[in-house]
C-alpha cells in the first residue's frame, strides 16, 4: 500500500504554527506597536486641531491692530511643519497596519502550502524536513514586510513628533513675538 499525505491535516497544522507565531509577535512586540499606533494617533489628533483652529483664525493671527502683518512667515512656517506632523502620523499608521499582516498573508497563502504539499513525495526519507521547509519558506515570505514596516513605522513616528515640535515651537515664537 503507497503512503500518502494529508494535506489538510498538514495545512491544519501550519496554520497553527502560524497563530503561535502571530501569538509570539503580538506578546514581545505588541504593546510597543501598539503604544507607537497611539502615540501617533494622538500626533495626528494635535496636529489637525491645531492647523484647523490656527487656520480658522488666520485673519486675526496674521494681522496687527494697525493692520500690518506681522512675522506671517513663521505662522506659515508652523503650519507646514504641522502638516508635515500630521502627514507622517498617518504613515506611521499605515505602516504599523502591516505590522499585524503576518497571519492574514499566512493565512492566504494556503493555495501555494497546498500546492507545495501536493508536490511532496510521501516515501521520502527527508519528508518531515521537505515540509518543515515549505512552512518556513511561507513563513519567511509572509513576515517580509513586517520587518521594513516597523522600520518606517519607527523613522516616520520620529519624523512626526520631530515635526510636530518644531511647529508648536515656531507657532509659541510667533506669539511671544506678538507680544513684544
Amino acid at each position: 500500500m503507497a503512503k500518502e499525505i494529508n494535506k489538510d491535516y498538514l495545512r491544519q497544522e501550519a496554520e497553527n504554527a502560524a497563530r503561535d507565531i502571530r501569538s509570539k509577535i503580538d506578546e514581545v512586540h505588541g504593546p510597543y506597536w501598539k503604544s507607537r499606533s497611539e502615540i501617533s494617533k494622538l500626533i495626528i489628533s494635535l496636529s489637525s486641531a491645531i492647523l484647523v483652529g490656527t487656520i480658522t483664525f488666520s485673519g486675526s493671527l496674521l494681522t496687527s491692530p494697525a493692520g500690518t502683518a506681522q512675522y506671517p512667515s513663521f505662522v506659515i512656517t508652523s503650519w507646514v511643519f504641522l502638516l508635515l506632523s500630521l502627514l507622517l502620523g498617518i504613515a506611521s499608521v499605515w505602516f504599523n497596519a502591516t505590522l499585524m499582516s503576518f497571519h492574514p498573508r499566512f493565512i492566504n497563502s494556503g493555495p501555494e502550502l497546498d500546492k507545495r504539499f501536493e508536490e511532496l513525495n510521501p516515501e521520502s526519507e527527508t519528508l518531515v524536513n521537505d515540509i518543515l521547509s515549505i512552512v518556513g519558506e511561507i513563513s519567511n515570505k509572509a513576515l517580509e514586510p513586517v520587518g521594513s514596516a516597523d522600520k518606517w513605522a519607527h523613522r516616520a513616528t520620529i519624523a512626526s513628533l520631530i515635526f510636530f515640535a518644531l511647529g508648536i515651537s515656531i507657532f509659541i515664537l510667533f506669539g511671544a513675538l506678538q507680544l513684544i
